[in-house]
C-alpha cells in the first residue's frame, strides 16, 4: 500500500543522529545542547513520545547533577513527574480497543520493566520514593529508551543508504552481464568460471546488504532506485516496452527478473512487491489537481518509460497475484493487496492509469466486470480529448489563414453591404448614396484644422469647430444622426459629464449587435 511521506522536525538524518549522540554523551554541555535541539524540534511540529521522554529525563538528570537552587524534596518531585510522564506517554500508545487494559499488561507487551509501572504508582498514589531510587530509575529509563528506540532508529536510514543501494545493484547487474547467456540457465559446473565466481560474490554481497536494510529504507531508498532509468527501465529505448501491448521484452526479462526474485527472497515477497507496485503506480498517476482531468502533470515521464513500468506491473501480478475467487492459484502466489493501486488509478484518470486498470482486470474476473464501466468511460473521454485537440488545431489553422488575408470576393461584397446598411442607419439614405464628403473635401478639412493648430490663438480652433455645419444636414426626425452642438449651448461641467453634470450613456445602440453578429457569422 502506498504510504505518504511523514513530516519530521529534523532537517536531515545527520541532524537526527547528532542529537541522539548529544543526549547520551558523557559531557554535560553536549547533553544540554541535545535538550536545546529537542526544544527547537518541538516548536516545529509534534515529536515522537520517545524523543520527548528522553529529553525530559536527560534534563532532569542534568538538574540532579548540578542542583542549582533546588533542594532534595523539589528534586524528588521533579524526578517523579518526569518518570510518571515517561511511563504514561509510552504505555498509552498501546492502549487500543473499546475497553482499557491494565498498564502492567501493556508495559509487558512493549518490553518495559514492570518496576517502572510500580514506581509510577508509588509516585502517584503513595509516598515519594527516595532520591537515589528515582535517579537510578532515570538512568535505567534512558537506557531502555536507547535500546528500544534510538538504536533501532539510527540504523534505519544512514545518510548514504541510497548511494550504497545503487552501487550494490549496479555491481550485481554488471556481474550478470559478464555471465554467458548459455550458463545462466545451466546448472553450475564442477569448476566455476571467473564470471560465475564474480556473480556469486555479487549475489552474496547484495543479500548481505539487503538483510541489514531497514523496512523504511525499502520504500525510501531501494524502490526509487529500481524505478530509475538503468535498472528496471533500461536506458536503451529499444529494450523498453511500448503501448498498448506493454509486454516485457525477452532480453529485459532475462536480465532483470533474477534481480527482482533475489530481492523478494531477501526482503519478503509481500512487502517488496507491494512497495514496488505502489511506487510504480504513484509514478504513473501523479496528482491531477494541478492540471486538468485526464492530463498527466509529470511531463518528465516518457511514454516508453511508462509502458515499461506497466509491463513490470503485469509481470509481477502474473507471477505473484491471485484473486480470492481464483481456484488455480499457484504456489508462487502471494497475498498482494491491490486496493491502494485501484484507488489511486481511479482518482487520477489518465492514459497511463487506464493501462494499469486494464492490467489489473486481466487477473480477476470479478474485478474486470466492476472496472469495465470505468475503463470504457476513460477511453471515451480520452478519445473525445484527442478529437478536440484535432479540432483546435484545424481551427487554429483556419484562423491563421484568415489573418493572412485569404478573404474571398464574396465575403468582401457581404461586408461592403453590411457597412452600407450601417451608414444608412447612422446618417440616413443620403449618406450612403454619396452625399458624404469625398476624399478631397476631407483632405481640405484636415488641412484647415492643421493650419488652425500650432501656435495660433484659441479662437482659431473655435472657428474650425463652428465649421461643423458644413457637414451633411441632419435628416428630420433621425435621432441617431451624429452632429456637433452649437458652441453657444456649451456649459461648464465636470470632466466626463454633460449638461448639468449628467453622465452620458456611451453604450452602443441595440441595432449594432445585429450588425456585429452578421459580420462575424
Amino acid at each position: 500500500m502506498y504510504k505518504q511521506p511523514k513530516v519530521v522536525a529534523w532537517t536531515s538524518t545527520e541532524e537526527y543522529l547528532n542529537v541522539s549522540e548529544c543526549l547520551y554523551s558523557a559531557d554535560i554541555a553536549e547533553r544540554k545542547r541535545g535538550v536545546a535541539m529537542v526544544k527547537a524540534w518541538r516548536a516545529r511540529c509534534r515529536l515522537p513520545v520517545a524523543i520527548e521522554a528522553t529529553a525530559s529525563l536527560v534534563e532532569m538528570d542534568i538538574a540532579g547533577r548540578e542542583r542549582k537552587s533546588v533542594n532534595i524534596t523539589q528534586l524528588r518531585h521533579l524526578y517523579a513527574m518526569a518518570l510518571i510522564r515517561f511511563v504514561n506517554t509510552i504505555v498509552d500508545l498501546e492502549q487500543k480497543g473499546a475497553y482499557a487494559q491494565s498498564i502492567v499488561s501493556l508495559a509487558g507487551r512493549i518490553g518495559m520493566p514492570a518496576w517502572f509501572v510500580e514506581l509510577r504508582h508509588a509516585g502517584t498514589h503513595e509516598s515519594l520514593p527516595s532520591l537515589a531510587a528515582l535517579q537510578s530509575a532515570c538512568q535505567q529509563a534512558l537506557g531502555w529508551l536507547n535500546s528500544y528506540y534510538w538504536n533501532k532508529q539510527t540504523r534505519a536510514l544512514p545518510p548514504d543508504t541510497q548511494i550504497h543501494v545503487r552501487e550494490a545493484l549496479s555491481k550485481y547487474l554488471d556481474a550478470q552481464k559478464k555471465m554467458p547467456a548459455s550458463k545462466r540457465a545451466r546448472k553450475p559446473s564442477k569448476k566455476p568460471t571467473t564470471a560465475q565466481l564474480a556473480m556469486e560474490a555479487a549475489s552474496d554481497e547484495l543479500k548481505q546488504f539487503m538483510g541489514n536494510l531497514h523496512p523504511d529504507a525499502i520504500r525510501l531508498c531501494l524502490v526509487p532506485v529500481l524505478l530509475e532509468p538503468g535498472f528496471l527501465v533500461p536506458k536503451e529505448k529499444k529494450l523498453r516496452s511500448a503501448f498498448p501491448e506493454c509486454k516485457i521484452p525477452q532480453a529485459l526479462e532475462t536480465q532483470r527478473s533474477s534481480l527482482l526474485l533475489l530481492l523478494a527472497e531477501c526482503l519478503g515477497e509481500t512487502l517488496f512487491f507491494e512497495e514496488l507496485l505502489s511506487a510504480a503506480v504513484a509514478m504513473l498517476t501523479p496528482g491531477s489537481a494541478d492540471g486538468g482531468i485526464f492530463e498527466p502533470s509529470d511531463s518528465t515521464l516518457s511514454a516508453s518509460h511508462a509502458a515499461t513500468l506497466v509491463a513490470w506491473i503485469r509481470w509481477i501480478l502474473e507471477a505473484h497475484y491471485s484473486s480470492e475467487t481464483s481456484e488455480d492459484a499457484g504456489e508462487t502466489a502471494v497475498p498482494i493487496n491491490v486496493d491502494g493501486l485501484l484507488e489511486r488509478c481511479l482518482r487520477n484518470p489518465s492514459y497511463f492509469s487506464r493501462s494499469v486498470l486494464k492490467v489489473l482486470s486481466e487477473f480477476d474476473a470479478e474485478l474486470k466486470r466492476d472496472l469495465k464501466p470505468f475503463i470504457d468511460y476513460m477511453g471515451k473521454a480520452l478519445a473525445a480529448l484527442a478529437s478536440m485537440d484535432a479540432a483546435d488545431k484545424s481551427a487554429a489553422a483556419g484562423t491563421a489563414a484568415k489573418r493572412a488575408g485569404s478573404m474571398s470576393e464574396a465575403a468582401m461584397e457581404k461586408e461592403e453591404r453590411l457597412m452600407t446598411e450601417r451608414l444608412e442607419k447612422c446618417f440616413g439614405p443620403a449618406a450612403a448614396g454619396g452625399a458624404q464628403l469625398d476624399d478631397d473635401a476631407q483632405d481640405e478639412s484636415s488641412m484647415e484644422v492643421d493650419e488652425a493648430g500650432g501656435d495660433s490663438e484659441p479662437a482659431s480652433s473655435s472657428s474650425a469647430i463652428n465649421a461643423a455645419p458644413s457637414q451633411p444636414a441632419v435628416a428630420a426626425g433621425n435621432a441617431s444622426r451624429w452632429s456637433y452642438m452649437p458652441q453657444s449651448s456649451w456649459s461648464i461641467c465636470p470632466i466626463g459629464t454633460v449638461g448639468l453634470g449628467d453622465v452620458p450613456a456611451l453604450e452602443w445602440p441595440a441595432w449594432t449587435d445585429d450588425v456585429r453578429s452578421e459580420l462575424t457569422s
